[in-house]
């Protein structure tokens, strides 16, 4: 996300500061502030990078940290919910899943690494989250508009493994715990209510599948254009109770950052936890796969990657002396690939204008699934927006889903 100085920081920005370095034992300190950051390439505001130096325990520190902190109440209103369910994430989810791999004694290979938090708060507007920079620990951003290399996307399958089988963990072992947090993140925070979502996500479901050359999917895909939203509630709520997980629920090339050994890819680090939801494990899959990735990846590599996250989730759980089978059978699996897959279709639908757009146009178009408006409609729609990756990556993700037969309507 492009980032500036800032010469003159609200008072309420200058007092998180301060309540974060209290709370980091950090004194005498000064301070650098600017809008956004090089660890996001986010299509919302909201972001501070702050670099700062002081003293802690008599010794000069050198420190940097995002804060995640709308300043316009209004903004800040808007996202409300999204603040609570990512301080939920990191106060109560993250601890039980670090204690979790403590207690079992992992090795480090099996173990997920998340964001370090050094201050969260959900009281009511003053919601915000402080975070360690990811940068500074060695974790890069990839360029969302470049391909993603076999490397990479393994990456995302083993710890999409890692994060799921978690949640599985959690559920069998701290019953009581789990529980609370499975009703929390029931409520998906974007299509819990279908009177809710934006009904400009249409535009641009419709401004996709209209660049469509199959004209056999096309024609599907238009008939189930007034069912969308119905699809993605259905797809996100928990309708039923079993080989279901805490999810990321946003998760993308944007929200994923990848750590280096010369030019490979070695590591990566979720980030952006802020739609956490309980549902189908294969929400995030086909979310992750059909935003992602392109066509020529897809039909080189899909079904090496589905099997790459099986294999991988059902070793962790056995660490865990869990059975797969009690918890994910591979064959509720597969028929959650056919049937949950929708999700990451209609998403891409939805997103690939923003996903293909440069970073002032996606900022726009983006914060129409937040209720934002940029026209008198409520749409903001780029017509000059027919470049070829846009139009490829459309027909690559539809190719893809109707090649392996997937349903459109077997949630509704």
């Amino acid at each position: 996300m492009p980032h500036r100085k800032i010469s003159r920081a609200s008072p309420e920005l200058i007092n998180i500061i301060h309540k974060v370095s209290a709370t980091c034992n950090i004194t005498n300190f000064e301070h650098v502030i600017h809008f956004g950051s090089d660890d996001v390439d986010s299509n919302t505001d909201g972001y501070y990078k702050v670099s700062l130096k002081g003293y802690r325990d008599g010794q000069r520190v050198r420190w940097n940290y995002i804060i995640k902190w709308h300043c316009d109440p209004k903004r800040r209103s808007l996202f409300r919910e999204a603040y609570k369910r990512e301080v939920l994430f990191f106060n109560k989810i993250v601890p039980s899943y670090l204690e979790i791999q403590r207690s079992f004694r992992l090795i480090e290979g099996l173990k997920i690494k998340f964001p370090n938090c050094y201050y969260a708060s959900a009281e009511w507007n003053e919601e915000v989250l402080v975070f360690a920079s990811p940068y500074a620990q060695g974790f890069r951003l990839h360029d969302r508009l470049a391909t993603l290399g076999l490397d990479h996307v393994s990456l995302v399958m083993k710890n999409l493994a890692k994060l799921h089988a978690l949640s599985f963990v959690f559920e069998k072992y701290q019953p009581v715990e789990f529980e609370e947090i499975r009703k929390a993140c029931s409520n998906d925070l974007q299509y819990s209510d279908v009177k809710l979502i934006p009904k400009s996500m249409i535009t641009y479901y419709d401004a996709s599948v209209n660049v469509v050359k199959d004209e056999k999917a096309k024609k599907l895909l238009k008939h189930y254009a007034s069912y969308i939203l119905q699809i993605l509630n259905k797809s996100a709520m928990p309708i039923r109770r079993k080989h279901l997980v805490i999810c990321h629920g946003d998760c993308w090339n944007n929200n994923v950052m990848y750590k280096f050994q010369k030019e490979n890819p070695v590591d990566i680090m979720f980030i952006d936890n802020q739609l956490t939801r309980y549902a189908s494990p294969v929400t995030d899959l086909s979310y992750y796969l059909y935003m992602s990735t392109d066509q020529q990846f897809l039909s080189a590599h899909y079904d090496r990657m589905v099997n790459l996250y099986y294999n991988n989730l059902s070793a962790i759980l056995r660490q865990f002396n869990l059975e797969p089978n009690d918890f994910y059978p591979e064959h509720v699996f597969l028929q959650d690939l056919k049937d949950y897959s929708v999700l990451g279709l209609i998403e891409a639908l939805v997103s690939m204008k923003i996903i293909t757009a440069l970073p002032e146009e996606a900022i726009k178009m983006a914060g129409l699934k937040y209720g934002d408006d940029y026209s008198e409609d409520g749409t903001y729609c780029n017509e000059d927006q027919t470049c070829n990756s846009y139009v490829e990556r459309v027909n690559g993700v539809v190719n893809d889903f109707f090649n392996r037969k997937y349903s459109l309507d077997a949630l509704i």
